[in-house]
């Protein structure tokens, strides 16, 4: 790759790197925004789910109510009987009455009555014979929720808890006090999976279901229904339910709506799309850039054209009347260039202007402006000059750069210009027109001299 190719990919990739960063920024726009319509929709989704998991959750707890409420009423039933005939027990009513009322529900595994705090009666006693006689107090795992019973003075359920005649259980416990005096201690046990089969019967399969017990002190359990893992996904619907001595939490989940994720092929199509709007932008800068360049910039060397050089002469002039500095233009000629282009080809003669160009651009600094204005003329502004002989000095660093041959699609050729020069002075009535004439004018000179030459245009000629 020669030196101009290189200077052209380096523009050009400078030009492309900011077209990208503005496809960029749109495709990240895009993005942002069809994210935001993505969440939002999610959002009224999770809302939606929330406010049917909160009702279907309305319904379970009522069901649970009205199960729960049903079992414990026999305990109050039971406290009034033996609050009206502890003086007259007969062992024979008791255990009539016990088994009359364990016929009348499925759910309850057995009744105890503990008179102070050991075990007198049980039912059904063919399960039961072991407990039969047992104090509370020896029953260190008991022990603890009777004891907070009796002082409670309230009826108390504790569980779901591993029984002694083996399982799960839910027991109620319900101390009986008679003239303000502690006499006994009213047991129920539900059998819990019995319990939640009936109440939860007729519910519906479209939902997972989780339930813990929580304490009044905070402190959680593992699910005694359900999936554990449901308190840990934050897209469940939670909610508290009250029960004598602690609270019930719930966890439920949609099955429908179990993952809110957005799928990976509307994903993908968001993309897509981001950087097909992406792609639209690019495309539109890269053409309007293109025009720009066209209607600014020369096709063939990629310098600045005529219309563009009058705009930065015209710049240069005020700039020169504000900081009180010269600035010189050039007019630069290939000599014999017709001849070389007619002998070599349009092809040949198109790589000599391109690596004229390059080597005038290796010449001048950034603050100027080199403009081919058509065919082998080129124009020169030299901006910020401390006196007119610093144009020389750049007229003398081109010639130097061209002394030698330089090798164009495999030949060798010397190349010589002809440059004619005019010098801005500050706060002089010239005006760019006039400036560009007077460069012309010394041009012709040197071309009327021989060539291969520059001169400085002066009044006096």
């Amino acid at each position: 790759m020669n030196y101009y190719n290189f200077e052209k990919f380096r523009v050009s990739l400078k030009r492309n790197l900011a077209l990208i960063g503005y496809a960029i920024i749109t495709f990240c726009l895009f993005l942002i925004i069809f994210e935001y319509l993505i969440a939002a929709q999610s959002a009224k989704s999770h809302a939606q789910q929330r406010i049917e998991a909160s009702n279907y959750a309305s319904v379970l707890k009522s069901k649970i109510d009205h199960e729960l409420n049903s079992i414990l009423f026999i305990s109050t039933g039971l406290s009034s009987y033996f609050t009206v005939y502890h003086d007259h027990i007969e062992p024979k009513k008791v255990n009539a009455m016990l088994a009359d009322l364990y016929s009348r529900t499925k759910l309850v595994r057995n009744f105890a009555v503990a008179v102070n705090t050991r075990i007198t009666y049980v039912y059904p006693i063919e399960t039961n014979k072991q407990i039969v006689g047992m104090d509370y107090q020896d029953l260190r795992k008991q022990w603890p929720e009777v004891k907070k019973a009796i002082d409670s003075h309230e009826g108390l359920l504790a569980g779901p808890l591993d029984l002694l005649q083996g399982g799960k259980g839910l027991i109620y416990r319900y101390p009986v006090f008679i003239d303000g005096q502690y006499w006994g201690l009213l047991s129920t046990v539900i059998d819990t999976p019995e319990f939640f089969k009936a109440a939860f019967s007729d519910v519906s399969d479209h939902y997972e279901l989780g339930i813990r017990v929580r304490d009044f002190n905070g402190q959680v359990s593992k699910a005694f229904y359900g999936d554990d893992h449901l308190f840990m996904n934050r897209q469940a619907y939670r909610t508290i339910s009250s029960v004598p001595n602690a609270e019930w939490e719930w966890a439920i989940l949609s099955k429908s709506g179990k993952d809110l994720t957005v799928p990976f092929m509307i994903r993908a199509l968001v993309i897509g799309m981001s950087l097909a709007f992406a792609y639209i932008v690019f495309f539109f800068l890269k053409e309007r850039t293109t025009l720009a360049s066209h209607a600014m910039y020369d096709s063939l060397t990629g310098l600045a054209n005529r219309r563009l050089l009058y705009d930065r002469m015209d710049q240069a002039q005020a700039q020169s009347k504000r900081l009180d500095h010269y600035f010189g233009i050039m007019f630069i000629d290939i000599d014999y260039f017709k001849k070389i282009n007619d002998t070599y080809g349009h092809d040949f003669g198109d790589e000599l202007l391109k690596t004229v160009a390059v080597k005038l651009l290796g010449c001048i600094r950034d603050v100027d402006t080199l403009s081919r204005i058509g065919g082998d003329e080129f124009v020169v502004v030299i901006e910020q000059l401390g006196n007119k002989d610093d144009v020389e000095l750049v007229a003398k660093k081109i010639f130097a750069s061209f002394e030698h041959q330089v090798n164009i699609m495999g030949k060798d050729i010397l190349i010589g210009l002809s440059i004619g020069i005019s010098i801005y002075t500050p706060h002089s009535s010239s005006n760019v027109k006039s400036l560009m004439k007077e460069a012309d004018i010394a041009l012709y000179e040197v071309k009327a001299c021989g060539r291969n030459s520059y001169k400085i245009f002066t009044k006096e000629d």
